[in-house]
């Protein structure tokens, strides 16, 4: 049995990879060994697949505005520098939420009233999100 997640939380893992990477980057631990991917590249990267995924389900599942979510991509973008290939983990972020949009599209027909539940508590907290991390500071 798999468990579902929401966008909101995918949101908060985000923006919590965001935090540890700042976190991480102060940490002054031994080296991995040469050619490894150093722990605040693996962090960014795991940061732009978790960020891409949520885009994903911002522009597919809450038809959030594609400006906005080129926006948060560019956001990503600029908080993960780290990242080894962006555009590749962002490709794979969008990949791996092909499950997530598919269940919604499925309860969407199936559970029409779970799927406004599901839509309503999620999709506003996901364009919050967004918006916070686009915002001008």
């Amino acid at each position: 049995m798999t468990r579902s997640i929401t966008h909101s939380t995918l949101l908060a893992a985000a923006l919590m990879a965001m935090l540890l990477q700042s976190a991480v980057a102060q940490d002054q631990s031994p080296q991995m060994p040469k050619g490894h991917p150093s722990r605040e590249q693996l962090l960014a990267a795991e940061g732009v697949m978790t960020s891409a995924n949520i885009a994903r389900g911002a522009a597919d599942v809450c038809h959030i505005d594609t400006a906005k979510v080129a926006r948060f991509k560019e956001a990503a973008r600029a908080n993960f520098p780290d990242a080894p290939d962006f555009d590749g983990e962002w490709k794979l972020g969008l990949a791996q939420a092909q499950p997530t949009v598919d269940r919604f599209a499925q309860m969407k027909t199936s559970n029409p009233a779970q799927y406004k539940k599901e839509i309503g508590e999620a999709c506003p907290a996901l364009t919050k999100g967004i918006d916070e991390v686009t915002q001008p500071q």
